[in-house]
């Protein structure tokens, strides 16, 4: 059975919650304390096995509402079943619902639970910190026996029931004992039966009623007795009837068996030992065959071998292979050499078409490269880059200098086209004279001080224009040049500035002299005339400025020439220089300057790899004729021993030399091998005929007790004595059988090993017993009516004064003694029950539990404790770790006292798993477990989860990460 989903209508501090529980993973539910995880644990138990209201009155939502819910589950047999459950409705009872939509009560549920109860599912499949506290109330030995008791029912109670039920026997009796209840009553009892006597004493009829019934009651034990004796001779006689049968088998056998002689001659186990020794034998004889068979194989072997040995050549053979070391040295360095050279010779090709400079592999020893030839080629390469630079920015300034010229030149030329004509200006400077002399001849003082006013605020005013003009352009063209050229140019326009105000000091001078003389001018003619005449002196300016510009401009232009042709001899000089170094080494044609220094590196090496490949050219030439020689020598010996020699497969040659040393030495070895084995053998075949002889002498032993010489013989009487023997162990056994059925006083009765008795003697025996078992019943009824009578006399009598009073005491006291007893015989009764059907459950279940346990707390310890066992005669559980050193539970510490219990529950939910298939409920088990023992802990929960639902309550956020996966719901508190 898995849940599925629940749903909480209330419960305690839980309203209106829904969850869905993993199937195939484990369940962990974490939160923090007070987050209700106990609360979930305490509603899955009541969803399943409900509670009575007092309890249900604990769990009432504190927030109002209904008490109640309903899980989901789903098992192999009905599929998934809705299970609700609400506090006010049918009495707290469980509805059950179908997927089908059928409905089913309290009993269909306990039936689909089968005989898990409530107590039964906390004992088995539910634990907590709590259950393990639980251990702490038995300490020493009998911690061990608790656990054993809870191994067998999941919990103390078969431990406290024992208990219990010894206590209340011996509070009730002890054999020695004058506490317990019964023993008091029975000294109680003594002391008033000494009353009742004595008060008998004091009445005569008392005495002869007393008297009589004694006699009634001895005659009623004397008919008692008589009719129980006739009863057994009537058992007896029917018990005869049924073992007849076996009577009748066992004469027959009888007959049969004094025909044969059970103690004939014949040693013991004769047929057994014969056998041993005929198997015994078997190997020997075949290993003797084998041996001789073998000695023969190894002398021809000897005798092959020697026809191979040559002892001539023997002696030369060892010094020519002396050489092969050498050889095969010189031939390894030779490979590897040729391998380096190989190399070299590529990486030296592979360096040179990687250059890609016309320079061929035998050329790299002809060129010279001193150590100041890199410096020379950096030299002209810096040198390269220095005159490139200073091309380049003379280039940009004579480039900047033709565009300024060019706007220079199209400036002058505008201003050339905006200017006036002269003879319009000398025709503007007229009118301009004639207003002034106009205006002086109307009004001559004033005239005078107007005219020479307006004459020095023009002077005034046109000297400062063009100071100020000067200066505007002077900044603007010392914004875009150096100091040097700032400082000429503001010196040539302050020159251009004093010519411009003297000329116009002069003109004004002139208007003021011809103005007399001139004709009136409209005052728009003369504004119009001041305007052009004003325009005119600004374009002359400006004018005069671009000037100056050009021929500044024309000066740049030599310098710049002169550092043209100071390059030019610069460049001369490093062609010079590139095409001296090109005469010395051709192959730099073909490269650009830039790459020269990364070159000569590149050729450095490339002639170190050249003499490298030189020097390793010379050593395998040298190591050439040393192998030479050693082949020669080679051949010569090939040559004696009339062997094919092939120069170009010497290392051939070397291993057939080597190979007939090693033949030769080998057959040597072989026969010094052959010869020692011939010996070996020879001695084994002895001990094999020494211990032949042994078996042998013992099997004419055994044909020497039994009387006879062939094994035929032997056999046969073997065979009729197992036959005798199989007879009177038959006849044996029948024996075994009749007096197991009938009672040493019947065999003698009924004389049953002499004779089978008659079948229908018996039948008449069993009649005549039954007649006289009813009339003996007769006797008793009457010989009892009489005891009646006479006892209620004495009652009559019993009655009446203190006797009375001490009878019925007694009587009393009696009576409550046979309740007592009776009730001391229900708790004995119930106590040998209890241990009969405690240890009938252990021999059902224990052994498979305790191999369960064991391999839990195995795996939880990481291997320490290894074997879980019961002590013997006090049967307490006992742990033997790996040195095998025996604990009991009390010896080990608290968080391996909790796994020993822990393994106990999984132990027995694993046992139980046929018979219930129900989810595994833990809430914070494993507070006194280790990191390691925790992890391992979880991994068996997550195995268990494959087989039984998992829900593992716990207030530890980070239990998630030591599952390999896991259903993690958070609480919150």
């Amino acid at each position: 059975m898995k849940i599925l989903e629940w749903k909480i209508y209330g419960f305690g501090k839980w309203n209106d919650q829904s969850m869905e529980l993993s199937t195939t993973q484990v369940n962990l539910l974490t939160g923090p304390n007070e987050a209700g995880k106990s609360t979930l644990y305490q509603f899955i138990l009541f969803m399943l096995f409900g509670m009575n209201p007092k309890q249900r009155e604990r769990y009432l939502p504190k927030s109002g509402g209904a008490m109640g819910g309903r899980l989901v589950i789903e098992t192999e047999t009905e599929g998934v079943v809705s299970i609700e459950r609400i506090h006010d409705r049918h009495n707290g009872r469980a509805v059950c619902r179908m997927e089908t939509g059928e409905e089913y009560g309290e009993e269909w549920l306990g039936e689909l639970l089968g005989a898990a109860d409530r107590h039964v599912y906390q004992s088995i499949f539910s634990f907590n910190s709590e259950d393990l506290l639980s251990l702490e109330e038995v300490t020493g030995e009998n911690l061990g026996e608790l656990l054993l008791n809870i191994g067998l029912t999941g919990s103390d109670e078969i431990y406290q029931t024992e208990k219990w039920l010894e206590k209340m026997t011996e509070d009730r009796f002890k054999p020695k004992g004058r506490k317990p209840i019964i023993n008091e009553q029975l000294q109680r009892l003594e002391t008033l039966d000494c009353e009742r006597r004595a008060a008998e004493m004091e009445e005569k009829d008392y005495r002869r009623f007393l008297e009589e019934e004694k006699r009634t009651r001895e005659e009623l034990d004397y008919l008692d007795q008589a009719w129980q004796e006739n009863l057994n001779r009537l058992y007896r006689a029917q018990q005869l009837i049924k073992a007849r049968p076996v009577l009748l088998q066992y004469h027959q056998t009888k007959e049969e068996a004094e025909g044969k002689d059970k103690n004939l001659p014949f040693p013991v186990s004769g047929r057994e030992r014969y056998q041993q020794l005929r198997e015994s034998l078997l190997p020997l004889e075949s290993e003797q065959r084998m041996l001789e068979s073998r000695i023969e194989e190894l002398r021809e072997e000897q005798a092959e071998l020697l026809d191979k040995v040559d002892e001539d050549m023997g002696g030369l053979a060892p010094s020519v292979l002396a050489e092969k070391e050498g050889y095969e040295r010189l031939s390894h360095e030779q490979e590897q050499l040729e391998e380096r050279r190989l190399s070299l010779n590529e990486s030296v090709n592979r360096d040179l078409k990687n250059m890609d400079v016309p320079v061929g592999v035998e050329e790299l020893d002809e060129y010279t490269l001193p150590f100041y030839i890199e410096e020379t080629w950096r030299d002209l390469h810096a040198e390269s880059q220095m005159v490139e630079q200073e091309e380049r920015r003379i280039e940009e300034q004579w480039t900047e200098m033709s565009r300024t010229f060019d706007r220079v030149e199209v400036r002058k030329a505008e201003i050339e086209e905006e200017r006036i004509s002269r003879d319009q200006r000398d025709r503007y400077e007229k009118q301009i004279e004639a207003a002034y002399e106009s205006a002086a001849a109307s009004n001559p003082d004033r005239q005078g001080r107007t005219t020479k006013d307006q004459l020095y605020k023009r002077r005034t005013v046109g000297a400062g224009a063009a100071v100020g003009f000067v200066l505007f352009i002077g900044i603007l063209i010392a914004s875009g040049a150096g100091n040097g050229w700032f400082y000429l140019l503001l010196l040539g326009l302050a020159a251009i500035s004093g010519a411009a105000a003297f000329m116009s000091h002069k003109r004004i001078r002139i208007l003021a002299v011809s103005a007399a003389n001139k004709l009136p001018i409209s005052p728009h003619g003369l504004e119009e005339a001041r305007r052009q005449m004003k325009r005119e002196e600004k374009l002359q300016a400006e004018w005069e400025h671009l000037h100056q510009q050009w021929k500044r401009l024309s000066q740049e232009e030599i310098r710049l020439e002169e550092k043209r042709s100071h390059l030019s001899q610069r460049k001369n000089r490093l062609d010079a220089g590139i095409d001296e170094q090109k005469s010395l080494y051709p192959f730099l044609t073909s490269l650009q300057l830039a790459y020269w220094e990364k070159l000569y590196h590149l050729l450095t090496r490339a002639r170190d790899k050249k003499l490298e490949l030189n020097q390793t050219v010379k050593r395998m030439e040298e190591n050439r004729e040393q192998l030479l020689l050693s082949e020669e020598r080679l051949k010569a010996f090939h040559h004696q021993m009339n062997w094919e020699f092939n120069s170009k497969d010497v290392q051939r040659g070397w291993q057939r030399l080597s190979d007939w040393i090693h033949e030769q030495e080998r057959i040597d070895e072989r026969r010094q091998q052959l010869e020692q084995s011939i010996l070996g053998m020879k001695e084994k075949a002895k001990t094999c005929l020494d211990r032949m002889k042994v078996y042998q002498d013992k099997k004419y032993e055994l044909f020497s007790m039994a009387g006879v010489d062939k094994e035929e013989d032997f056999l046969l009487k073997s065979k009729e004595k197992e036959e005798a023997e199989d007879l009177h162990a038959r006849l044996y056994e029948l024996g075994q059988r009749v007096e197991g059925m009938l009672s040493d006083e019947e065999q003698q009765e009924y004389a049953v090993w002499s004779m089978v008795p008659d079948e229908s003697f018996l039948h008449a025996t069993v009649e005549k017993f039954q007649a006289e078992k009813e009339q003996l019943e007769a006797k008793k009824k009457d010989t009892q009516k009489l005891l009646v009578e006479t006892t209620s006399k004495l009652q009559s009598l019993e009655r009446s004064g203190r006797r009375s009073e001490t009878a019925h005491r007694f009587q009393t006291e009696k009576d409550r003694l046979q309740e007592q007893v009776k009730e001391w015989a229900k708790y004995q009764m119930a106590l040998q029950f209890l241990r009969k059907t405690k240890q009938a459950y252990k021999d059902g279940y224990l052994p498979r539990v305790m191999d369960a346990a064991e391999r839990y707390f195995h795996k939880l310890t990481k291997g320490k404790y290894g074997e879980i066992f019961l002590s013997e005669g006090t049967e307490v559980i006992q742990v033997r770790d790996g040195d095998g050193v025996v604990y009991n539970p009390e010896e080990l510490s608290r968080g391996t006292r909790d796994q020993l219990y822990v393994s106990f529950r999984l132990a027995l939910a694993e046992t139980m798993a046929d018979s219930f298939q129900l989810p595994f409920l833990v809430d914070d088990a494993f507070v006194h477990f280790d990191k390691d023992r925790l992890d391992t802990m979880l991994q068996i929960l997550e195995d268990i989860s494959l087989r039984n639902q998992v829900l593992l309550f716990s207030w530890r956020s980070d239990l998630s990460v030591h599952f390999r996966s896991a259903h993690t719901i958070e609480l919150t508190s």
